[in-house]
């Protein structure tokens, strides 16, 4: 089975789909295809090991089984019953059916997973003559179903939890962005690690980590030993270690290539927060921490940076519109000055004020995408200083 051609899909925030792909085929090699919040491509058995590992910017990696028009729950139920299951699930093992549906159907998500519960099943009972188990809270194998108006698509789940969730936010800023979100905001200011990077407001420091953790090559899965692969009949444990250890002699050792990577934050709390989790990543000694305001210029550490990359105050809480749109215009009028032919790369749910204050101060807008971060509606702007 090992060196048969497998089909993936991978989950990951709608808007950054293009990001994703791009990862992917630096990754991988192949051709990907874009879909909206997912990615899709071939692949082999190592595949899954190197992507768990190393990918930054996706959510989830599922193994493809069926992917179809249908127009009941009977056709569902037949897609799912002409399947054979015995490759991926052993006779021993549990299985669950999650289900995502979206458009306007006459059943629900529940009937949905209940009806491929059933087919996958009926299938094992006609090809083993065995009756696989169903357990709901923790299940062995994970079947995930997407509905999305007449289309229906399945897969197992390879990853188990999702990647966005990094081992190192020990200290939770109010308002943190994903850590996928914040290596995609990277990649779009073409961030290597030549270049100076500064995040002037940085929170919890998810930014600056991304970026180090890039900087020196350190998958993010490093730390990761729960992942849902591992109860696959295709994987190996022998095998998904030979991987690991290629993937974990790629990191760059010690401070041999000091990087630029620096990190501001007005509130103490934050800032030391952010000390915190850079400590919990192993890249403490890689960001350079400072305390300060970002619309005080003579806060700003000394150094030309090539790249600023931030996720600033939405200004959604308090009186919004005025306090944040001259926040933004503050920062914008220091950067000018301080860093000519900078990049920046922003992201904010007040996409209206942002884009008034860079007119205002003559900061032009080379890119913008609406993503959705959680339940928000925001913007990633790339702009010249």
């Amino acid at each position: 089975m090992s060196m048969e051609r497998l089909r993936f899909f991978a989950t990951t925030v709608i808007g950054l789909e293009d990001v994703a792909a791009k990862e992917v085929e630096n990754l991988l090699g192949g051709k990907v295809e874009q879909d909206v919040g997912r990615i899709i491509f071939e692949g082999q058995v190592p595949d899954i090991y190197l992507l768990n590992l190393k990918a930054r910017t996706i959510n989830k990696i599922f193994i493809q089984l069926c992917q179809s028009k249908f127009a009941n729950l009977e056709d569902i139920y037949k897609l799912a019953k002409n399947l054979d299951y015995q490759w991926i699930i052993g006779q021993e093992q549990s299985f669950a059916v999650r289900t995502q549906r979206l458009g306007i159907h006459n059943f629900t998500s529940m009937d949905v997973s209940r009806v491929v519960g059933q087919a996958i099943i009926d299938s094992y009972i006609n090809t083993t003559g065995k009756r696989l188990r169903v357990n709901l809270d923790a299940p062995d194998i994970e079947v995930y179903c997407i509905v999305r108006d007449d289309e229906f698509l399945m897969g197992v789940n390879t990853t188990g939890f999702s990647l966005h969730k990094r081992h190192y936010r020990v200290y939770n800023h109010p308002a943190a962005l994903k850590p996928t979100i914040a290596s995609a905001m990277l990649r779009m200011g073409e961030y290597s690690s030549e270049k100076f990077l500064l995040d002037p407001m940085c929170g919890g420091a998810t930014i600056p980590i991304e970026a180090a953790l890039e900087a020196k090559r350190v998958p993010p899965g490093k730390w990761r030993s729960d992942f849902a692969f591992l109860s696959l009949k295709i994987c190996s444990l022998e095998e998904f270690e030979k991987v690991r250890t290629e993937v974990l002699a790629e990191e760059i050792k010690g401070l041999e290539r000091p990087f630029a990577i620096h990190a501001m934050e007005k509130f103490i709390k934050h800032l030391r927060g952010g000390i915190e989790n850079a400590k919990k990543a192993g890249v403490y000694e890689t960001i350079s921490f400072k305390i300060g305001d970002a619309t005080r210029a003579t806060d700003y550490p000394n150094a030309d940076f090539d790249l600023v990359v931030v996720n600033p105050p939405y200004g959604l809480r308090a009186n919004p519109r005025e306090g944040v749109r001259r926040l933004y215009e503050d920062f914008l009028k220091i950067l000018k000055t301080k860093f000519r032919d900078a990049t920046l790369v922003l992201i904010t749910a007040a996409s209206k004020r942002f884009k008034e204050a860079a007119e205002n101060t003559g900061v032009a807008v080379v890119d913008e995408r609406k993503i959705w971060h959680g339940d928000l509606l925001t913007s990633i702007f790339k702009c010249k200083v």
